[in-house]
């Protein structure tokens, strides 16, 4: 339950206007929650006084997918996000074909010994499969409708692709889109979503003739990074679907390592890293 102290200049806003405005909820989500002035039940019509303690709780949504204990990397946690180090061969989310050993089974399991519930777990970004690293899951709908709409969320990447990059930075600035029902993109002048990434180089091997570099992602279009660099002639090591297929590696080398996002509650910038994984490491100082 969030609790807020009403000051003197939000008096006389009502209920639904002081969360909306000040505290970033969103309209739907008023069905998704009970309201308590002063530890008495109230309504979103009700207005607020100098001093009031405002005592919002959201109503916990169920899910069907099944717990399974597994030993999540937790990088950061409050009562709003976790933060997970996803590894590789994990599926985020349950698909027609997966339906278990997801993420998300992990996530439910751990809701459940935590707190006794069986609760939706909730993404703001995936990671494909072989993709490493940092993913948001949101504990509450106020959580997720927050960082998609005010969370100034920054979203970093590394990945190591085949070919020597020469420039040192590049932005690509190219629609994506689905010319069919495969799970393949594209980049299209015309057809598509913008998308907009920025790449910056920070080491050449030459000898293994690979780059590492550093991605920041403008949006979030399925299979950003992949298409890209692909579009510019450095697929990303060990992405077959794309173009990197490679004796060297199995799975692409793309690892989520930073994100920086505003607190729904505090309000307070937090920036989180990690280090590459042992297989990036490893091949980029062969």
């Amino acid at each position: 339950m969030k609790k807020f102290e009403i000051n003197e200049e939000y008096e006389g806003y009502k209920v639904s206007e002081y969360i909306k405005k000040v505290e970033f909820y969103s309209s739907r989500s008023f069905r998704k929650i009970d309201i308590y002035i002063n530890s008495k039940k109230a309504s979103i019509k009700d207005k607020l006084k100098k001093d009031d303690i405002l005592e919002i709780e959201e109503h916990v949504k169920g899910t069907n997918i099944k717990p399974i204990k597994m030993d999540l990397d937790i990088i950061y946690e409050n009562e709003d996000i976790l933060l997970i180090n996803k590894p590789t061969n994990l599926i985020t989310h349950p698909t027609a074909k997966k339906v278990d050993k997801t993420l998300a089974n992990g996530i439910v399991n751990y809701y459940l010994e935590k707190y006794n519930e069986i609760k939706f777990p909730r993404f703001y970004n995936r990671l494909d499969m072989n993709t490493t690293g940092i993913i948001v899951a949101t504990k509450t709908s106020f959580g997720q409708s927050f960082l998609q709409s005010y969370g100034e969320v920054e979203k970093y990447y590394m990945a190591i692709v085949i070919g020597i990059i020469e420039e040192d930075i590049i932005e690509i600035n190219k629609n994506i889109y689905r010319p069919t029902e495969a799970i393949k993109r594209e980049v299209s002048e015309t057809e598509g979503q913008t998308a907009k990434t920025k790449v910056t180089v920070l080491k050449r091997n030459y000898k293994e003739n690979i780059t590492l570099i550093k991605v920041q992602l403008f949006t979030g279009r399925t299979h950003q990074i992949r298409v890209h660099m692909s579009s510019i002639n450095h697929p990303i090591l060990g992405d077959e679907l794309y173009g990197g297929k490679d004796y060297r590696e199995k799975r692409q080398l793309l690892h989520s390592y930073k994100i920086v996002f505003k607190d729904p509650f505090s309000k307070e910038m937090i920036k989180k890293k990690i280090e590459l994984p042992e297989d990036m490491k490893k091949l980029i100082n062969m």
